[in-house]
């Protein structure tokens, strides 16, 4: 929910923004004239401009305060990309080329650098002063069904995001929200009279189209801005497209853009680049000194080589590093055995390398050979995905594409022993990739997983 900031915080950041280009723009004068600075106003002028334009179309002063701090950091590479665009064509037609190479990449990384700091620290102080009621919106829920209530927790839990909620609007008075009822629909004016609301979310069990015309046009007249959950959708899917099909319009339940060849070639020449990248620059070093720890630690092979689902139902082999003890994988009353938090079953090995993910390292390989992407839905054993189908009727979605080392679900912490609502949430968010996918989806998704390897899971075992 990424909304407009007010014009106070707005100024701030900007300003702030643009004295760090200044800042980076006289130290890698400084660097890259090797201590001898020439100031160029022209060049400074033209970044400041050129940093206030794409901002505003990039919309990185967008008010985050709901989305996570990856989410803005992701959306300074276009940003920060138009300034090297930029420089590179200024230099160039100012015939300083001689020192253009080196002022260009220092000048990129150290702003991107004091630019990411300065976001994450703008966001933890903001969270600080939420929680402790600054900077906070009120908002007013139109319906006070499960989906209104249960988003009306969800902002109470959550306060870092700065939002209150005021109360409840609806024809129908719930007894169950507490005090919380502020009117019906008719009063809606009276409400806004007597609360300051800046911000209406309409959360009606049914799609209400009259309804929602006299809110919208309510709130309009009030210039208060007004968000739908649209809960009226009976169809398990998140995204909806209109589409012709000759004179007759119809709604595609789902969108996958990794339907189009021109996406899928993209994402598999990424693949390959990462890939192969980590496979001779990491791979090839690290895998004699697991090989050789995973030895001395267990009897057994240094490879653990499983049957798993891959696209379109198609059984691929999957590779891992062993973590277990040898003939570890027995099954039991016809099921395969699930790791659990302390399974003797795990090598005091094998447990450093799930909690860091190094187990899944020989998957690239996989990725190479074509069987795997390096983001996608994680692939399951064949007995479990067997399992799954029968108690969660859209888990074969995640067959759609390719399965990934690392997914959205994984990055999001879902890990760990799976019971139904997990592996539920674990669909729901692999479907939600599939169909929201993108480039920069999957560095987002690249850069959360490398983030939770360096820190560890707990519910990683």
């Amino acid at each position: 929910m990424s909304t407009l900031l007010n014009r106070e915080t707005y100024l701030v950041r900007l300003f702030s923004d643009f004295c760090l280009i200044f800042a980076t723009f006289v130290i890698t004068s400084v660097i890259s004239d090797r201590g001898v600075f020439q100031f160029d106003r022209e060049l400074l002028i033209v970044l400041i401009t050129g940093w206030y334009i794409s901002s505003k179309l990039i919309n990185i002063y967008d008010d985050f305060r709901t989305v996570r701090f990856i989410d803005e950091f992701l959306l300074l590479f276009p940003v920060v990309l138009i300034q090297v665009l930029m420089l590179v064509v200024f230099l160039f037609f100012m015939d300083q080329r001689h020192f253009a190479r080196t002022f260009v990449a220092e000048y990129s990384v150290l702003l991107m650098f004091l630019m990411s700091v300065k976001k994450y620290v703008f966001k933890k102080v903001f969270q600080y002063f939420r929680k402790r009621g600054r900077n906070r919106r009120n908002l007013l829920i139109v319906g006070s069904t499960e989906i209104g209530t249960s988003f009306h927790d969800f902002i109470h839990q959550n306060p870092q995001f700065g939002y209150n909620s005021i109360g409840f609007v609806d024809n129908r008075k719930n007894p169950a929200i507490n005090g919380l009822y502020k009117g019906n629909l008719d009063e809606l004016d009276n409400v806004i009279s007597l609360h300051r609301v800046d911000e209406i979310i309409i959360a009606l069990p049914e799609f209400d189209k009259e309804s929602i015309n006299r809110i919208i046009l309510t709130s309009d007249r009030n210039a208060i801005r007004t968000r739908i959950i649209p809960d009226y959708f009976t169809f398990n899917s998140n995204r909806y497209k209109m589409e012709s099909f000759g004179a007759y319009q119809m709604v595609s339940v789902r969108t996958e853009p990794l339907k189009h060849l021109h996406w899928r070639i993209v994402k598999r020449l990424i693949d390959l680049c990462i890939s192969l990248l980590v496979t001779v620059f990491i791979f090839s070093w690290l895998f004699p000194i697991i090989a050789l720890l995973i030895k001395l630690d267990s009897k057994g092979s240094v490879f653990y080589i499983q049957d798993r689902w891959g696209k379109n139902n198609k059984v691929i082999r999957c590779l891992k590093f062993r973590t277990m003890k040898a003939n570890s994988d027995v099954l039991v009353n016809g099921q395969l055995p699930q790791a659990t938090k302390n399974d003797d079953r795990i090598t005091k090995l094998g447990s450093f390398l799930r909690k860091t993910n190094l187990d899944e390292l020989p998957q690239f390989l996989n990725v190479i050979w074509g069987d795997m992407s390096v983001v996608g839905p994680r692939p399951h054993a064949v007995p479990h995905n067997i399992a799954n189908q029968e108690f969660i009727d859209n888990y074969s979605i995640r067959h759609w594409v390719k399965p990934g080392i690392t997914g959205w679900a994984q990055a999001n912490g879902l890990r760990g022993e799976t019971n139904k609502d997990l592996m539920k949430k674990r669909v729901s968010h692999d479907i939600w990739y599939i169909e929201n996918w993108t480039p920069l989806l999957d560095l987002k998704i690249m850069l959360m997983t490398a983030y939770n390897m360096v820190k560890g899971e707990d519910m990683a075992y």
